[in-house]
């Protein structure tokens, strides 16, 4: 069990936000015109990138804050943050998942700045409590100021036994401490089966995989070289990225590097969340909003 230090470095602070995700199982409602991270569900008519938007500016400051979106998806996300600037909105001529997304992001803040901190943000995720939010990432980021080399991911502890998120199993039997601690991670768990998810919720060694990151550039670039040549390779064979986009593998950054690479921690959080990348989380959603909905047999299609 590893206590983060109190010292803040948010001053070198990027949050690096991925707008991916096809929302495959929320379709008619996600298309592939209008994907999931630009659906406004909550009863403020925010959109999920425009909530993720406002919710990270309480902690690092708009100039401070990059995009990682699909090229088709550039005027959503202008819509929603009209101020971005220019060399932060990384457009992708294809989609190529989190690993190549978070090295292109990685690639351009290292140049910006050698000792860079990245926040990796989904915008898929429902979150109610923001300050306990975002004390997590006060506390993944404070850790870097100690284990610069860390890479660095938020953990919850389940509140049912849920087949549909991944899991990590932190090394120890004291995960039950208070949140906010960093435990060394043991490993990476994929989505298990109803047995296995009630065993998961109870050994609170167990804590769901909520997607996001912490980490330097450089330390996660060198991950990357080490574990994902493939990828790495692209980075140093061209100095137009964008060009050569579809040279990169199609893979996630946790097969690609975070399920194989050493020096993992996890922080835990207390704060209620939702990922939105299911029908039934979706629902759940509309339901904490007080928001009807429109269904056709099993598929939503309109939220009014």
């Amino acid at each position: 069990m590893i206590k983060a230090p109190r010292q803040e470095i948010l001053k070198n602070v990027y949050a690096v936000i991925l707008v991916g995700g096809k929302g495959k199982r929320l379709r008619p409602f996600s298309t592939r015109a209008v994907p999931k991270a630009f659906l406004a569900v909550t009863k403020d008519n925010l959109t999920m990138f425009r909530r993720t938007i406002e919710r990270i500016r309480k902690l690092i400051p708009s100039e401070h804050i990059l995009v990682v979106a699909n090229k088709a998806h550039e005027k959503l996300v202008r819509k929603d943050f009209p101020g971005i600037r220019r060399e932060n909105l990384l457009l992708e001529p294809v989609s190529r998942n989190t690993a190549p997304a978070i090295a292109f992001a990685a690639f351009r803040l290292r140049a910006r700045s050698k000792d860079a901190v990245m926040a990796v943000l989904p915008t898929d995720h429902y979150i109610r409590e923001e300050g306990k939010y975002l004390e997590s990432l006060r506390n993944g980021i404070r850790f870097l100021g100690t284990k610069k080399d860390a890479l660095v991911t938020v953990g919850l502890k389940p509140t049912f036994p849920a087949t549909g998120f991944g899991y990590i199993r932190v090394q120890t039997k004291s995960a039950g401490a208070r949140p906010g601690t960093v435990y060394e991670v043991e490993s990476f768990v994929e989505k298990p089966d109803e047995r296995n998810a009630l065993r998961f919720l109870r050994d609170e060694r167990y804590l769901w995989n909520t997607g996001t990151f912490i980490f330097t550039a450089d330390t996660i670039l060198e991950a990357i070289r080490r574990l994902a040549p493939d990828i790495y390779s692209v980075l140093e064979r061209h100095d137009d990225i964008v060009s050569a986009y579809a040279e990169f593998p199609d893979i996630s950054i946790d097969y690609a590097v975070m399920e194989r690479a050493d020096t993992i921690y996890c922080v835990k959080g207390s704060y209620q969340w939702k990922d939105m990348g299911s029908l039934e989380n979706l629902k759940e959603i509309l339901r904490l909003e007080s928001r009807d909905s429109v269904t056709q047999g099993k598929r939503l299609v309109k939220v009014l």
